[in-house]
C-alpha cells in the first residue's frame, strides 16, 4: 500500500495519543509488509503559503512563530517549533497523496487532526484543515466533484465551515454527536448515529450518495473514536468487528465505482487499541489493492 510519510509527523504535543499514534501505527503496519513508503519534498515557505489559500494568513502565522500563543495553541496541544513544522509537512504530504492516488488508486496518509479547523482558528485537536486544502487543488487542475467521507465520532464543523457551501465539494459524515448544523440536501449529509444499528443504517446511505455526486476523488477519514470503549467518543454496540466491516464497505463502495481514494487515521484515542484498529484499517486497503 503506497504511504505517504515522514517522521516529522509525530511530535510530543498533544497530552493524548494524537500527535504519536501515527508512529506506532506505521511501525505496525510496516513490520507485516503491508507498507510501501513514500517521501515528499518539503519547503516550509511554500508550506505556509499553500495554507493560507484555506486559513487566516493571522492564524497560519501565529502556529508557525507561536505567537500569539493562545492562538498557535488554539486545537488544545502544546506549540513548539518541531509542531509547527509538522503540521506543514502533514498539509503538503496530504496534498502530495491525493495528487499519487490519482495515478496510484488508493494511497494511505496515516495522519490526524484537520476536520475542526476553521478558518481562523484550531478546535478539538486540529489545526488545519488538510481534507480541505487538497480538495481545492484537485478541483484546481480540473476535478469537477471532490467528496469527503468523515467517519471520525466526531462531525467536522471545520469542514463544513470551509467548503459546506462550494457546490464542487461533497460531505458524508456519521457521527456520534451533533457540533454544528448542516442543513442535509444533495451533496451534504451530516447523520447523527448513537448506537451502531442506526451508524449502520447512516452508512447504507453512502452508495446513494456517491452515486448522487459522483465525485471524482474521495478522502476518506478512517476515525477509530467511534470504538464503543474510545474516552473521546465511544458509540454503543461499534466494536472492532464493526469497525473493521464499516471500512471494508467504505473502501469497496469506493474503490468498486473506480475512484481515487486517499486514507486517514483522524482520531482514536485508547492507547495500544486505536493502533491495532488503524492497522485493520490498512489490512483492509491492502486487500483490495
Amino acid at each position: 500500500m503506497i504511504t505517504v510519510w515522514n517522521d516529522g509527523y509525530c511530535t510530543d504535543a498533544a497530552s493524548t495519543n494524537s500527535t504519536t499514534k501515527q508512529r506506532t501505527v506505521v511501525g505496525l503496519a510496516m513490520a507485516e509488509q503491508f507498507l510501501e513508503l513514500r517521501a515528499v519534498p518539503f519547503d516550509a515557505g511554500a508550506a505556509s503559503a499553500h495554507i493560507t489559500t484555506v486559513h487566516d494568513p493571522a492564524f497560519v502565522e501565529a502556529v508557525r512563530t507561536g505567537r500569539p500563543l493562545g492562538l498557535a495553541q488554539s486545537q488544545g496541544f502544546r506549540w513548539s517549533p518541531e509542531f509547527a513544522t509538522a503540521l506543514a509537512r502533514i498539509w503538503i504530504g496530504h496534498a502530495a497523496a491525493c495528487r499519487i492516488a490519482l495515478d496510484a488508486g488508493a494511497v494511505l496518509h496515516p495522519v490526524s487532526g484537520a476536520h475542526h479547523a476553521g478558518f481562523a482558528r484550531g478546535s478539538g485537536f486540529c489545526t488545519f484543515n488538510y481534507l480541505v486544502g487538497a480538495a481545492r487543488d484537485l478541483l484546481a487542475v480540473g476535478h469537477e466533484r471532490i467528496a469527503i467521507v468523515d467517519l471520525d465520532a466526531h462531525p467536522g464543523d471545520g469542514t463544513f465551515e470551509l467548503a459546506g457551501r462550494d457546490p464542487a465539494i461533497a460531505l458524508f459524515d456519521v457521527a456520534g454527536s451533533r457540533w454544528c448544523q448542516a442543513p442535509n440536501n444533495g451533496r451534504v449529509e451530516y447523520h447523527l448515529a448513537h448506537d451502531a444499528s442506526a451508524y449502520r443504517a447512516a452508512l447504507d446511505r453512502l452508495p446513494a450518495f456517491l452515486d448522487r455526486v459522483r465525485p471524482q476523488f474521495v478522502q476518506y477519514q478512517a476515525g477509530m473514536d467511534p470504538f464503543e470503549d474510545d474516552p473521546v467518543g465511544g458509540i454503543d454496540g461499534v466494536n472492532e468487528a464493526f469497525l473493521a466491516e464499516r471500512d471494508r464497505f467504505v473502501i469497496e463502495q469506493i474503490r468498486s465505482r473506480g475512484i481515487p481514494l486517499v486514507v486517514n487515521l483522524a482520531g482514536g484515542y485508547v492507547r495500544g487499541v486505536s493502533e491495532r484498529l488503524h492497522v485493520n484499517t490498512i489490512r483492509i486497503m491492502a486487500s483490495s489493492a
